[in-house]
């Protein structure tokens, strides 16, 4: 496939595929809010039994994202979406914002997730993006006052990752809680929001990766020391391509020079979790580079092509092999044998499905990577 006809594809998929089937099956009509998932023939509700708010802000982002590059319809159902987040998460000052409801929006779960808080900072900040109003930016300061309020962890910097803090501590409710600041920062101004970016960046480089080496581990003691054990070892390829693409994003907007972390990030993610023959990216390997989890889920895979476009953009590495190789990945493996508009969302070892439903979250992930590629494509034209 040449540049141009990958290029077309990606556009045709994501504005003539998905946005029109998620538009109109995505959104829950009959409770508010959103579809969770869908059954593999996309003919209906998966029937999960819940609602969480992380899938509602993803769809926020996919909707309001998705109007800005042109798609009109798009408008109503961010619209559609934003409210039902509201109505169906928000809690209050007091409560804060739910993980879980049920499908109908009662209540499930209350707790405190770092993960869900940064979900719902990103998805304000694309509202705010779409809309310019100020009652979305008004909600994103509040919701990081919570953040601010309830969340330090008493022992080192950064935050706990839920409500109670337990360990093991997690960087990766870190990354997109820097990914949801840098949205609001550029799309505001606000050195509040540039502030936090800055703290988690610094955060990132000092504490949580490893610099020299470019390993970076998911789960952490107090200290934001690798824990004892297997899990301590654990890595995940798609974490590090993701994280070079929001470092490069963080460079672009303040100037600091993220070039080394960003080239070393993207070298151990490609060395060793990229199987050289199928292009496809590994879930996980050790900390040695030694495989744990050949199995493939597709956003690992949407984050190899935001990872070198940000390694390229930042240090002019050609980039475009392995952006075009994943790109057609996702298009072959994950996309054409779905229903239009949708995705298998995982496949094991040996390349077989490994999935009884269609994640909604998952357009996050495609439709994100499609646009930065199509950025990229234009910008090398």
């Amino acid at each position: 496939m040449s540049d141009g006809s990958i290029i077309s594809a990606l556009r045709d998929w994501m504005m003539q595929e998905a946005l029109p089937f998620w538009v109109e099956r995505g959104v829950d009509r009959r409770f508010g809010g959103v579809v969770e998932s869908l059954t593999l023939d996309a003919s209906g509700d998966a029937g999960a039994g819940f609602k969480r708010a992380r899938v509602a802000c993803r769809q926020i982002y996919a909707f309001s994202h998705g109007e800005l590059l042109g798609y009109g319809p798009a408008a109503a159902a961010a619209d559609h979406a934003y409210h039902g987040l509201i109505a169906q998460f928000w809690g209050g000052a007091e409560t804060g914002w739910l993980r879980r409801v049920s499908p109908q929006g009662a209540p499930i779960d209350a707790t405190p997730d770092l993960y869900d808080y940064a979900f719902v900072l990103f998805a304000l900040g694309w509202r705010y993006k779409l809309r310019r109003d100020a009652a979305t930016l008004a909600l994103a300061h509040q919701t990081l006052d919570l953040i601010e309020a309830w969340f330090p962890h008493p022992f080192g910097a950064g935050f706990h990752a839920a409500l109670p803090g337990v360990l093991p501590r997690e960087q990766n409710p870190h990354m997109h809680l820097t990914e949801a600041a840098l949205v609001l920062a550029e799309t505001s101004g606000e050195a509040r929001f540039f502030k936090l970016a800055d703290d988690v960046v610094g955060l990132f480089k000092t504490r949580i990766v490893k610099p020299d080496t470019g390993v970076l581990a998911e789960f952490f003691d107090d200290d934001w020391r690798a824990i004892e054990g297997e899990r301590g070892r654990h890595v995940e390829p798609g974490h590090q391509f993701e994280w070079a693409w929001i470092l490069a994003q963080h460079q672009r907007l303040t100037g600091a020079d993220h070039r080394e972390i960003v080239a070393t990030l993207v070298a151990f993610a490609e060395t060793h979790g990229v199987d050289p023959q199928t292009h496809i990216t590994y879930n996980a390997v050790r900390d040695d580079g030694a495989p744990i989890d050949r199995g493939s889920r597709t956003w690992p895979n949407t984050e190899r092509v935001k990872g070198w476009i940000g390694h390229a953009e930042l240090n002019g590495a050609s980039a475009w092999p392995q952006i075009e190789t994943s790109l057609q990945v996702l298009m072959e493996r994950y996309l054409a044998p779905a229903p239009r508009g949708c995705w298998i969302d995982a496949f094991d070892a040996q390349g077989r499905p490994a999935v009884n439903s269609i994640p909604a979250s998952t357009l996050y992930h495609v439709f994100l990577a499609f646009a930065e590629a199509l950025r990229f494509a234009e910008a090398r034209s």
